[in-house]
């Protein structure tokens, strides 16, 4: 086998890093009067830590070979000794996007990634591009530049285009932006230089929410990308016999809302979602309606455009509705391509939002991720709204266990679960994907202090017209420790979809929280009946809690029947998003959370 060449240069390190910098990106952006441009980037980063090494170790660059053309002008790293090696094309390689590859005739794009040859800390890795688009693209001209939760990070932009060119900017986080015209050329200018930043946090918004950013577009507003969605899917959702009839299945004669309800669950439970995000690489043209149930699967589009033309049969109107589907809930600076990823179905006459492409999601159920976020309608002249904010009573969780305890020690439970349509989400998708009833009643006594063995059985997860209920059955030996002439015993979670311990992971180590924390506002009850042993007698009760703030609420009842003890929990949570103000009463709420399922019951075993 022949060695790949490596050349080996002797010189001062062919660093540009502005001083103090640890990551630069510099990229000069020639518009043309028909929106196609041409970006020359570089990228360097000095790899002083780990991180660094394994993010930095390679670069990629991704483009699509039918518009655009993509050029590595040179790449190499130089050592602290100021060794600096030449990548040899051998560490060079063109291959199809992970989206393609993963979406065959869904993506076209294709990534070209760059592996740095002997990487150690202390390196700098050098890449410059040019990255032509060729052809006039759908959405016009738009950059992007949002850096994250890197610290030290110099980022530089020019933007050259023709002074009638109409280009849209917005910026946030600290960038300086300046906007020039001279004679017939428009020159617009973005830099930054962000200092050390605390690093992410759990649960935590989108860095890109919290991070700088700067957006440029020749799009005119929001509601452009409605009006161009609209034009690029109209007659898409064309109702055929095909189509008629299945419609009048679906539906059974039901009209209005009940006809949309089980026109969702269908479209849900049979069209498997293929993951692809918007994008204007993919034009924003779904497939046909009648392909889409032939085929039965497709992304987002697809699954709306089947929606659309099922509807239409039964005489509901529809309409495609653009929004982001992640954790990023704030729009961007300005509206750009990078605006929107997702698409859901929206019924105006019964203003509801609808997303088939989770199979656990029934109608009109929209997860924190698609709450309360920018939306446009695409319509021939577009419509901005918003989606509807999530409620506690939106999210009700409620769980009931009778607990029996034996002279040995050993917990023998029953359990019933009932979830709201919103949190009933994340369990049916988890009971579907388990299976098996003795595995997931294992799951999830596994982490419990009591541990055991156990079933839990349901209604059909994915039926979404049946309410989901839940029943577990579990037995924990050596569950309590027996002692005397006292035992103390804490509530068992038992089989619990929903446990208590899971709050933990929200709380911060130090008492505050830098960044907005994606909480989920909530309503979950648990009721616990205990019986202890035969001739037990309870001789202590933790004390009852009652504790409202600006977070929400927490209560906590404990009461003795004859041999029996009931315990009642209920946390409340008012909303989706906590900001970082918040949370202190957020955390005095989960800390009451936490202690009550630490607090002791006593008994004194029979004689």
């Amino acid at each position: 086998m022949a060695a790949a060449l490596i050349l080996l240069t002797t010189a001062p390190a062919a660093a540009d890093l502005p001083d103090g910098m640890v990551q630069a990106i510099t990229s000069e952006i020639v518009v043309n009067a028909d929106t196609t441009y041409v970006e020359t980037r570089t990228f360097e980063a000095k790899l002083v830590n780990d991180r660094l090494v394994a993010e930095a170790a390679t670069t990629s660059f991704d483009f699509d070979p039918t518009d655009e053309k993509l050029e590595l002008l040179e790449a190499w790293i130089t050592h602290a000794d100021g060794t600096r090696i030449e990548v040899p094309a051998a560490s060079i390689f063109t291959r199809p996007s992970a989206a393609a590859q993963s979406t065959p005739g869904f993506v076209d794009t294709q990534t070209t990634t760059v592996v740095f040859p002997q990487v150690q800390r202390g390196s700098v890795v050098h890449s410059k591009w040019r990255h032509s688009i060729n052809t006039p693209q759908l959405l016009g001209f738009n950059a992007n530049f949002l850096p994250e939760l890197n610290g030290r990070m110099a980022v530089d932009v020019t933007i050259t285009a023709p002074a009638s060119l109409p280009i849209a900017f917005g910026q946030r986080g600290g960038f300086a932006v300046s906007d020039t015209t001279t004679g017939a050329t428009r020159t617009i200018t973005a830099s930054i230089r962000t200092g050390e930043t605390y690093p992410a946090e759990p649960h935590m918004v989108s860095p890109i929410d919290v991070g700088p950013g700067f957006v440029a577009s020749t799009l005119t507003g929001y509601e452009q990308f409605g009006a161009i969605y609209a034009r690029q899917a109209a007659g898409k959702a064309a109702v055929t016999p095909e189509i008629q009839t299945l419609a009048a299945s679906i539906a059974n004669g039901a009209t209005g809302l009940e006809a949309a309800r089980r026109v969702h669950n269908w479209v849900a439970g049979h069209i498997r979602y293929v993951a692809v995000y918007l994008s204007a690489g993919d034009d924003y043209v779904p497939h046909d309606a009648a392909s889409v149930l032939r085929n039965g699967y497709g992304d987002c589009k697809d699954h709306v455009v089947l929606v659309q033309a099922l509807l239409a049969a039964l005489g509901v109107r529809a309409e495609a509705a653009l929004v982001n589907w992640d954790n990023r809930m704030q729009p961007l600076p300005s509206w750009s391509s990078g605006s929107f990823n997702h698409v859901v179905a929206y019924l105006p006459d019964f203003d509801t939002y609808t997303n088939t492409t989770d199979p656990f999601a029934a109608f009109g159920v929209l997860d924190m991720m698609l709450s309360d976020k920018l939306v446009v309608i695409a319509t021939t002249t577009g419509e901005v709204r918003h989606t509807p904010a999530s409620k506690p009573q939106d999210n009700l969780y409620r769980f009931e266990g009778d607990i029996s305890v034996d002279a040995a020690g050993t917990i023998t439970g029953k359990s019933r679960i009932a979830a709201s349509s919103r949190t009933d989400v994340p369990i049916r998708r988890m009971i579907a994907q388990v299976g098996v009833p003795a595995a997931l009643g294992q799951e999830l006594l596994a982490p419990t202090q009591e541990g055991g063995y156990g079933t839990l059985r349901s209604t059909d997860p994915r039926n979404l017209a049946e309410p989901l209920r839940a029943q577990g059955e579990w037995t924990s030996p050596h569950g309590v420790v027996v002692s005397t002439p006292s035992t103390y015993m804490a509530v068992p979670f038992g089989i619990n979809p929903q446990p208590t311990g899971s709050m933990r992971g929200y709380i911060s180590p130090d008492g505050e929280r830098r960044f907005p924390l994606m909480m989920g506002a909530a309503d979950f009850g648990w009721t616990y009946r205990i019986t202890p042993p035969n001739g037990a007698t309870i001789t202590r009760l933790p004390p009852p809690v009652n504790i409202a703030n600006a977070a929400g609420r927490f209560t906590a009842n404990y009461q003795a029947d004859g041999e029996q003890v009931a315990v009642t929990w209920r946390l409340v949570l008012d909303r989706d998003i906590y900001a970082a103000t918040d949370y202190p009463a957020l955390e005095a709420l989960l800390y009451a959370q936490l202690d009550a399922q630490r607090s002791i019951l006593v008994y004194n075993p029979a004689p």
